[in-house]
């Protein structure tokens, strides 16, 4: 009976205080974003990239937080400069076409460009390893771009990835900080 206990706690995952910080940081964006809410009712109910960078960014340490929150940031506004301009460039030219495929031909040449750019910019930059995540919004923002708002849905994408990365940073050093390690 023993050795049937052991073998079962080798799968039940630990709870740490990294899951629970995670956890606490989607609820506080969620909150959040509730009161905005209040003030711009339209909003989705449930802010994906505030839960996404909340959990994302839980570092091991309040200063890892900052640093690849900085990173992430500086990404994510590189691809949405780059970003932009195309999306409005890519829009413009699937309205003078009717064909469906011409348009999925615009968007596809518009993807391979812009995440070259992106790529490109984001190493210029100093993005480091999020080079590949500035090209991975650039794609998100041409893909889905909310349809009729693709301004209105960049401006939230960055307003909600700042705001995830803030509260993981709040809920790191401030809230719950790690022990200080001893030298």
């Amino acid at each position: 009976m023993h050795n049937k206990l052991e073998n079962m706690a080798k799968y039940i995952p630990h709870i740490g205080m990294r899951k629970m910080k995670s956890i606490i940081a989607v609820f506080i964006g969620f909150c959040l974003w509730q009161l905005i809410r209040l003030f711009v009712p339209g909003l989705e109910v449930h802010p994906i990239y505030i839960y996404i960078y909340g959990i994302l960014e839980m570092r091991d340490t309040p200063d890892k937080t900052v640093d690849f929150g900085r990173l992430r940031i500086k990404a994510t506004f590189i691809a949405l400069c780059v970003g932009m301009p195309l999306l409005l460039l890519s829009i413009y030219l699937k309205t003078l076409t009717g064909s469906d495929w011409v348009c999925v031909a615009i968007e596809l040449g518009v993807v391979l460009i812009g995440s070259l750019i992106v790529l490109c910019v984001a190493e210029i930059t100093g993005c480091g390893t999020f080079c590949g995540f500035a090209a991975a919004v650039l794609i998100i923002l041409v893909i889905s771009h909310g349809a009729d708002e693709p301004l209105v849905y960049s401006f939230l994408r960055a307003v909600q990835t700042i705001i995830g990365v803030f509260i993981a940073w709040l809920v790191n050093a401030k809230l719950f900080p790690y022990p200080k390690k001893e030298k």
